[in-house]
């Protein structure tokens, strides 16, 4: 990781669900390197150059999405694998709240409502920057996401 840990939002951060997760990250911008892209490989059109440099690795990726199968399950699948030691964070809208329940594209321990996700953002942010606590794996149940979230204790230490 560089001085200041590269964030990558994916989606329309522009949209009106989206302006708790544009308020905490201009709280963050000056510790942290942010690029924004509407999608991944260039989708709609944009071709933003700086996803295909191999040396772009993010520490945390932000996905805003704002309705059901916004991001096809492949692409979702490649960028796992692309940046695999990424931290993950998808902030699904209003439109996306069953999604859980009926597709299975997103993890459970990467999904995290709009209106919730400050608390994780935050969360996860001192994780990434203070080494407190340990990452949420993708792998995660919904008890684990749950605790994650509203259990902010310190970890007990085993040996």
């Amino acid at each position: 990781m560089s001085d200041k840990p590269n964030i990558l939002v994916i989606g329309e951060i522009d949209r009106t669900e989206f302006s708790r997760v544009r308020d905490w990250l201009h709280q963050i911008v000056p510790a942290a390197t942010v690029q924004i892209s509407e999608g991944f490989e260039g989708r709609r059109g944009i071709h933003d150059e700086w996803l295909e440099n191999p040396l772009f690795d993010p520490d945390l990726v932000i996905i805003c999405q704002s309705w059901p199968d916004e991001f096809p399950a492949a692409e979702v699948t490649s960028a796992f694998g692309r940046w695999p030691l990424a931290l993950w964070v998808c902030c699904y809208g209003a439109w996306c709240a069953s999604d859980g329940r009926t597709r299975s594209i997103w993890p459970i321990s990467v999904r995290v409502s709009v209106s919730e996700a400050e608390p994780r953002l935050s969360h996860v942010w001192r994780v990434l920057t203070e080494q407190r606590g340990e990452p949420l794996p993708l792998t995660a149940s919904r008890d684990e996401a749950f605790e994650f979230d509203h259990c902010l204790t310190t970890p007990v230490v085993r040996p």
